[in-house]
């Protein structure tokens, strides 16, 4: 398997699938990594999954499935495999991770035919996944694909090197002209823009700034990149790491926990002289799925975000299903993420919405403290709304207040990115690190009681112990 490096509204909340037994677990098969393009009420979707070569029946591994949606009638067409291996090619042994958009494309392939789509994909000759190059492919529908013969984007990385991938593209002529933004890792993880008139044949620019990112995205790696033509903004969806293994009882997991969603303006995308700004995270603590990574944006036909819903940005995420047990051990949450659980779905940033909630719910077993999504299975009540936090660093509240876990039944809100050693639930948002004259603040403290923890506004925590002082809320 290649490419995968280790107000909200949210649709994904139930966790949709998008396909036809994508991600099922009597199908044992994985879905991620999508590409969507809406124009007018179809909405087209092309993603990587884990499915029989049609070229090369004996194998069955990375493909390039396709589904499309009538958003008015809901009629559906697919899912089928549109793109797998080339057998005794450059990508004969992987191939991953469409990026699709059109244009008009003229004589490509040297057969005399005007296409209307082009897709660009990683691929590998390597057993091991790694040297991935990125290829391109061109339809007139969609489904039918007829492919270039050699890369586009040449890794020229050694053999235990990713290479290139995960390739973002936009068309800025609304004809052949590609912006490309795509990952590589040699020497050092980095994103670069490359251009092309033909989208054949392209131009490096330059290397994306990191500049505002989050600094826990020590080698950030990403799902997708779109243009904002009324603000002149880029927007991009990073991937947070994966958990640490001693937090997972050893458990392995191979999907990030979570993607974080910026923007930044075009002028800085290079230069970083105006920072990348973190809207939204994206993760267990909203999602309820231990795993959330590699999203796409829903984009018009040529890498627009400009569609239907505008100025809320859509996307669909690679996500595991069935959702955490709200008292699974730190090991049956880890497990609940393995690659046979993945699905595509739907989630939503609502702009200008920038609170969020943070709620204290209660069972006949513990507290949440949480500005997500609560399991209905743990039938917890609300106990009371403690404050609100920005979805993002804005406004003087810089401070992360993270959703943690300890055990099977113990969440507890933690400053320290790592959870003090436990497991990490995903993050509630930013407040402040001490009292704003005018905004008439609230305090939030960390209490404990011999079973569990909770947060309270009150300094004596309600008769519990009083742990510290997190920070400050807004009411």
């Amino acid at each position: 398997m290649i490419g995968f490096r280790s107000g909200v509204a949210l649709a994904a909340l139930t966790l949709m699938c998008v396909v036809s037994g994508c991600g099922a677990n009597s199908s044992r098969r994985y879905n991620y990594s999508p590409s969507v393009i809406e124009s007018g009420e179809v909405r087209q979707l092309w993603w990587c999954a884990n499915a029989v070569n049609p070229t090369n029946p004996s194998q069955d591994t990375d493909a390039i499935l396709y589904k499309s949606i009538n958003l008015k009638t809901n009629v559906t067409f697919g899912p089928v495999t549109v793109l797998a291996e080339t057998v005794g090619g450059w990508d004969s042994v992987y191939t991953c991770n469409p990026k699709v958009t059109k244009g008009v494309f003229a004589n490509p392939l040297g057969d005399g035919k005007t296409y209307q789509y082009v897709m660009y994909y990683v691929g590998t000759d390597n057993g091991g996944g790694q040297q991935n190059s990125i290829g391109a492919a061109f339809s007139n529908d969609g489904i039918v694909w007829n492919k270039y013969p050699h890369p586009v984007i040449q890794s020229t990385a050694p053999q235990n090197k990713y290479g290139v991938g995960q390739p973002a593209v936009y068309n800025s002529n609304g004809k052949a002209a590609i912006r490309m933004f795509y990952e590589c890792d040699d020497p050092i993880e980095h994103h670069v823009e490359a251009t092309s008139t033909d989208g054949l044949h392209f131009t490096v620019v330059g290397t994306l700034t990191t500049a505002g990112l989050d600094p826990n995205l020590s080698l950030p790696s990403w799902g997708d990149m779109a243009y904002d033509s009324a603000t002149g903004y880029w927007y991009a969806l990073f991937n947070l790491p994966t958990r640490d293994p001693s937090t997972t009882g050893e458990v392995i997991e191979r999907g990030q926990l979570g993607v974080e969603l910026y923007r930044i303006p075009a002028s800085s995308l290079l230069t970083g002289t105006t920072p990348w700004e973190e809207l939204h995270t994206f993760d267990t603590n909203l999602t309820n799925s231990e795993s959330n990574f590699i999203a796409g944006f829903v984009r018009d036909q040529f890498g627009s975000l400009n569609v239907k819903g505008y100025p809320n940005i859509r996307m669909y995420a690679s996500v595991s299903n069935p959702p955490v047990g709200w008292n699974a051990s730190p090991e049956e949450a880890a497990e609940t993420a393995s690659p046979d659980t993945w699905i595509v779905a739907p989630l939503q940033w609502t702009a200008n919405q920038p609170l969020l909630a943070l709620n204290r719910y209660v069972n006949s077993m513990t507290h949440v403290v949480t500005t997500g999504w609560m399991n209905p299975a743990g039938q917890f009540r609300l106990e009371s709304t403690l404050g609100h936090l920005y979805e993002g660093p804005q406004q003087g509240a810089t401070v992360p207040f993270y959703a943690c876990k300890q055990g099977s039944t113990d969440y507890f809100v933690s400053l320290d990115y790592l959870c003090e050693g436990q497991r990490f639930v995903g993050k509630n948002g930013y407040g402040y690190s001490h009292p704003i004259a005018g905004l008439h603040l609230v305090p939030l403290y960390r209490c404990r009681t011999n079973k569990d923890h909770f947060v309270s506004k009150d300094a004596r925590c309600e008769g519990a112990t009083t742990e510290e002082l997190l920070g400050y809320a807004l009411p």
